[in-house]
C-alpha cells in the first residue's frame, strides 16, 4: 500500500508538473500579448488535466470532484458551511490586495493588462474553474490514497492531498517575477494563494466536490478586486492621489 501511495505521489507531480511547463510557461513564451497567452494556458491547463484525469484516473470523474457536494455529517446542513466560503473567501482576496499596495506592491502586471470584462471572464470565471479542476480536480483527486495521513501547520491538521495541492498551486504563482511582477506583489500573492489553497482543498476533502473549492477561488479573486478599489479609495481621502500617483 505505501508503495501505491508513494508511485500515485510521483505520479501526479511528476504529471502536474508537467502540465504546468505545457499549459502556463509555453503560451507565455510564444504569445507577447496577454489575452492570447491567457486563453492559450487556460485551455492547455483544462484539456491535460481532464486528459490526465482520464488515462491516471480511469475516467473516474466523480473520484476527482465533479460531483455535487456531499457535506459532512456532522454538520446539519451545508448552509453554514456556504456562509463561511462567502464570508471568508473575499475578505482574504481583499486583504491580499491592501497588503500589496500598502506595502508598495504593483500587483499582477498581467491582469493589469485585461479589461474588466476580460477580468471576470478571464480571471473571475476561466482562471478560477480551471485551476480548481488542475489543483484540487486531478492533482489532490489522484493523491486521495493518502487523505488519512495528516500534517500539523499553525495548529491545524491537515491532510496531506491538501497541503501538497496548495503548495503547488502556491508555486505556480512564483512565475510572477518573470513577468515583471516586484518581489512584494510576489510573497504576498504565494502566501495569499497557499491559505486559498488549503481553504480550497479543506472544503474539497470535506465534501468530495470542487464546487466548493471553485466558489473559494473565484470569491478570494473577486475580493482581491474589491480591495484593490477600497485602497483606491482610501488613499484617495487621505492623500487626495490615487494609488500610483
Amino acid at each position: 500500500m505505501a508503495s501505491d501511495n508513494s508511485s500515485r505521489t510521483v505520479a501526479a507531480l511528476g504529471v502536474s508538473v508537467g502540465i504546468f511547463l505545457i499549459a502556463v510557461v509555453i503560451p507565455k513564451l510564444v504569445f507577447s500579448t496577454a489575452v492570447p497567452a491567457i486563453g492559450t494556458t487556460q485551455a492547455l491547463e483544462l484539456l491535460l488535466s481532464l486528459l490526465a484525469i482520464a488515462l491516471l484516473g480511469k475516467a473516474r470523474f466523480a473520484e476527482y470532484g465533479f460531483c455535487r457536494p456531499q457535506w459532512n455529517r456532522e454538520s446539519q446542513d451545508g448552509s453554514s458551511r456556504w456562509l463561511l466560503i462567502f464570508l471568508t473567501a473575499p475578505v482574504m482576496g481583499i486583504v491580499a490586495t491592501v497588503a500589496i499596495l500598502g506595502f508598495g506592491g504593483n500587483g499582477n502586471p498581467v491582469v493589469k493588462q485585461l479589461s474588466f470584462p476580460q477580468i471576470i471572464l478571464f480571471v473571475w470565471v476561466f482562471s478560477s474553474t480551471i485551476e480548481e479542476v488542475f489543483t484540487r480536480g486531478f492533482l489532490q483527486g489522484h493523491l486521495s490514497g493518502l487523505s488519512g495521513k495528516y500534517v500539523k501547520l499553525f495548529g491545524f491538521r491537515i491532510q496531506v492531498p491538501v497541503l501538497v495541492s496548495a503548495l503547488f498551486f502556491a508555486c505556480m504563482h512564483l512565475i510572477l517575477p518573470f513577468v515583471g511582477a516586484d518581489a512584494t506583489t510576489t510573497v504576498i500573492v504565494f502566501l495569499f494563494t497557499l491559505s486559498i489553497g488549503l481553504m480550497a482543498g479543506h472544503f474539497r476533502a470535506r465534501t468530495g466536490s470542487l464546487i466548493p473549492a471553485i466558489a473559494v477561488h473565484m470569491l478570494a479573486n473577486v475580493g482581491g478586486m474589491i480591495g484593490g478599489i477600497m485602497y483606491g479609495i482610501i488613499n484617495f481621502a487621505v492623500t487626495g492621489n490615487l494609488p500610483g500617483q
